[in-house]
């Protein structure tokens, strides 16, 4: 079976106060559920100051994705942490800016952008 989504872990390097993680492919109700636990279980511990998301790869999200980094958000912001976006395409842009998440979560070009700041 193909997979929708496709997560992959950045190793945390000595010193980093981020997690990095890349998306692939589709964020919808498919591929939340093929990715759901292992993000789970790395938020409900997770203990450096930004859990960054790299979604220079996803070519979609839906409603049921953004739903989701929504109770992402909520969790990390209740433990003083915080989500970043970056690398978002055009069309996740504009679904972001619709629905008004870029006035929640911060977004930035690159990781580059998000550590300059």
């Amino acid at each position: 079976m193909n997979q929708n989504l496709k997560v992959t872990f950045n190793p945390v390097e000595s010193g980093q106060t981020y997690q990095l993680i890349k998306f692939s492919g589709e964020f919808d109700k498919a591929g939340h559920s093929e990715v759901k636990e292992k993000l789970d279980m790395c938020v409900k511990d997770f203990n450096l100051k930004a859990l960054v998301f790299d979604f220079q790869d996803l070519k979609f999200i839906n409603s049921e994705g953004i739903g989701y980094l929504m109770e992402i958000h909520a969790h990390l912001t209740q433990r003083d942490r915080k989500l970043v976006i970056v690398g978002a395409n055009a069309y996740v842009k504009d679904v972001f800016q619709a629905i008004g998440i870029m006035e929640i979560v911060p977004i930035y070009e690159n990781l580059k952008e998000f550590l300059s700041k």
